[in-house]
């Protein structure tokens, strides 16, 4: 499992209670990664991570991993 600090990264959520909102996201953890599978790394996923400075929920991980471009740029910087 590969821990990246990404800081200043937002994300854009969809929440049934609060609409639309953007949060800060920081201490992400990937899991799933295989060098052997570069460049797409498609078993790869945000397993952990902080929305706001709170522990993310299993929906809002189900977001940022439902985001192609924001998990494959998460999974880069964990690399890198």
């Amino acid at each position: 499992m590969n821990t990246n600090i990404l800081t200043g990264t937002q994300f854009q959520f969809n929440c049934s209670e609060r609409g639309a909102y953007t949060a800060q996201i920081s201490n992400i953890e990937i899991d799933g990664l295989d060098t052997r599978d570069y460049p797409d790394f498609v078993d790869a996923f945000i397993c952990d991570a902080h929305v706001d400075g709170k522990q993310a929920t299993d929906d809002q991980l189900d977001q940022m991993n439902d985001d192609g471009m924001f998990r494959y740029e998460a999974v880069e910087a964990s690399l890198y």
